[in-house]
């Protein structure tokens, strides 16, 4: 199973958040973004108020369900518009092919019970992973999400996430 998040924009009287169970399956969203992208966006989408249909108890939460399903809706909305289409303005100015620093990865060379290591060369065990995306590609689906968040925010709409 790829490791994506799923992005759909649903009608509010027309589908009840915790009836989501028909799109977690579907390979169809109209916006697929890579976790590898979604980690870049991380603290960013931190900001925003979002619901988790799962977890009725608690109504109100920030940032999206890495693992599970996600709801934004007209609280969240044009947060999460004005977020989006910031990130998709900054990339427009970016190279063709856009080369993003990922998460920090170890490698160790060694057993590490056999060999102690000092602080300072720590950074000689790991490195940073880098995804490539094509700058339009990745500013069309960031353009995309900002406009599902325009029309969350009207209260008519709401945006389905189903995390990886």
């Amino acid at each position: 199973m790829p490791m994506v998040h799923d992005f759909w924009l649903l009608r509010e009287s027309e589908r009840l958040y915790k009836d989501h169970y028909d799109l977690i399956r579907r390979r169809d969203a109209p916006v697929r973004l890579h976790d590898d992208f979604m980690f870049y966006f991380y603290d960013s989408v931190l900001w925003i108020p979002t619901l988790n249909p799962s977890k009725p108890e608690r109504p109100v939460g920030y940032g999206l369900n890495w693992y599970g399903s996600t709801i934004i809706n007209q609280t969240g909305g044009l947060l999460w518009s004005q977020i989006w289409r910031s990130w998709a303005q900054l990339f427009t100015h970016g190279p063709e092919q856009l080369r993003l620093q990922g998460e920090y990865s170890w490698q160790w060379p060694f057993d590490e019970s056999e060999h102690l290591v000092s602080e300072d060369q720590l950074g000689t065990f790991g490195r940073y992973e880098y995804v490539e995306i094509d700058r339009d590609e990745l500013v069309q689906m960031l353009t995309l999400l900002a406009q599902f968040g325009e029309q969350a925010a009207t209260g008519e709409f709401f945006i389905f996430h189903v995390g990886i």
